[in-house]
């Protein structure tokens, strides 16, 4: 293929890094490339906090320049990526998407960033995310609402709006971002994308605010499996900044050389329903239909619809006592320039009691040890990522989820209770994309492995991959 058939910024991270390591193109091109795609494609979808394209072009300069000298390429030599607005980054501002933190400027990348700048990744920016992350939907004061590439009337999901819309639409292939109850999966369903959480102590978030009592992931949205397979070799391994990683050595994944085998004979445990008591039919049609596909190849699934408690209470009153902890000291001060619905949770969250917080650690052990039960007679438990197809951007999360044109229920309840499980546990979890509703919106299947299996789940990954080739499909104006 002529190295120059279609547009660079259409190109996956590991076919860039290799062209620009074997000298079939340069660093500063592909990133000028991709710069300009930002600039054509991110005023529909507005996925961008920040852009910085001078440095994001001195960097890429250097990485040639060094290259011209005889130093080695690295891993993702000359790869555009982009990193959550909640995401630390040295000498750029991360605002959490939030006016209150105008001007915040940290002096150290989070580990999983630095790794990736040390690989020759070059970063271009933040992507937005609701105020401290704590909206399904990406939309905030400061940045306003980002839309989904496939419909711009629909939203992208959250919290890593952002950074799943930006990869949709070729913005950048390599997405780091955070997950803290679905937030890189829930997007990556949203627009037609991969979206990872890790195992805990994989890839060190050494930077979390809470360290021993932490629910959120460094996570990754990309295109391709191979990308993500890449980025997280290059991101994981032990740091000293975080305990959970110590101990652990660091870890090479690859897409199987053959993915049908791979996987073959992996007992799968089909949830449906976690909690919620409707799924919609053309999401039922396609998750059902991709795993007839994976039963075609020898996966052994079984649907599992027994009474279990999938610890969503426990999810939603862990994420909202670690926010008031962190952020209630806000409101005394910014108030009127946070989001009214963040302003809501932190003050209904005062309500909680002491006898509720303190049994909140017991309660999420009690959930792991169920769910690490079901990996005894199962490989992966796999279920959709949402209940339904993308929402309407001008949904509010107060507003009842409606299936079937009958309400089901909060957005909590209704349609995204199978993503915060994996939180609470520490198991991994992925987003994979499994086609489109007849009205043309992503659909994506979440599969969860044993602690430390994340290699399984790139293998089932790569196998749909192969049947369902989503990274060949591209949205809007992607021409």
């Amino acid at each position: 293929m002529d190295i120059r058939s279609e547009p660079l910024w259409r190109w996956s991270a590991s076919r860039i890094a290799q062209a620009v390591r074997s000298g079939q193109t340069s660093a500063e091109l592909v990133v000028g490339e991709v710069l300009a795609r930002i600039e054509r494609a991110n005023p529909s979808v507005n996925a961008f906090a920040l852009i910085d394209a001078p440095g994001a072009l001195a960097q890429a300069r250097l990485l040639d320049q060094a290259r011209a000298a005889g130093a080695p390429g690295g891993p993702l030599e000359g790869v555009p990526f982009h990193v959550k607005d909640l995401v630390p980054t040295a000498g750029m501002e991360t605002s959490y998407g939030s006016w209150a933190m105008q001007g915040n400027i940290p002096q150290a990348d989070v580990r999983a960033v630095a790794r990736m700048k040390e690989a020759g990744a070059v970063l271009l920016g933040k992507t937005t995310t609701p105020e401290f992350g704590t909206k399904i939907q990406t939309e905030s004061p400061r940045y306003g609402a980002t839309r989904n590439p496939w419909r711009l009337d629909r939203s992208p999901g959250g919290s890593s709006g952002g950074s799943a819309a930006a990869v949709a639409c070729g913005m950048g292939p390599l997405a780091v971002n955070t997950d803290g109850a679905g937030s890189a999966r829930v997007p990556a369903s949203c627009c037609g994308v991969l979206g990872y959480k890790p195992s805990l102590g994989l890839v060190p978030n050494d930077l979390a605010a809470a360290l021993f009592e932490n629910n959120q992931y460094i996570g990754l949205n990309t295109r391709t499996v191979d990308d993500l397979a890449l980025a997280l070799t290059v991101m994981n391994g032990p740091d000293a900044g975080d305990p959970w990683t110590l101990g652990r050595e660091k870890q090479h994944f690859a897409c199987p050389p053959d993915a049908a085998l791979a996987v073959r004979r992996l007992r799968v445990l089909y949830v449906p329903l976690m909690g919620n008591r409707t799924l919609d039919d053309d999401v039922a049609a396609l998750v059902e239909g991709a795993l007839n596909r994976l039963g075609d190849q020898g996966v052994e699934v079984t649907t599992f619809a027994e009474p279990f408690d999938w610890g969503i209470d426990i999810s939603t009153a862990w994420l909202r006592g670690m926010l008031q902890a962190r952020l209630a000291p806000m409101l005394a001060i910014h108030r009127d320039r946070l989001d009214p619905e963040l302003v809501a949770v932190l003050e209904g969250t005062q309500q909680m009691s002491t006898e509720q917080r303190a049994s909140l650690p017991l309660q999420r052990t009690q959930l792991y040890r169920r769910v690490q039960h079901l990996f005894e007679s199962a490989d992966l438990v796999v279920s959709p990522t949402l209940a339904a197809p993308p929402i309407s951007l001008s949904h509010r999360s107060s507003e009842p989820l409606l299936i079937g044109g009958q309400a089901v229920g909060s957005l909590r309840e209704a349609w995204y209770p199978y993503a915060s499980v994996a939180n609470m546990t520490g198991h991994p979890a992925i987003s994979i994309p499994v086609g489109f509703t007849p009205s043309g919106l992503p659909v994506g299947l979440q599969a969860m492995a044993g602690l430390h299996q994340d290699q399984q789940l790139i293998d089932v990954a790569a196998l749909l991959e192969h049947l369902l080739p989503w990274a060949d499909a591209w949205p809007g104006d992607a021409a």
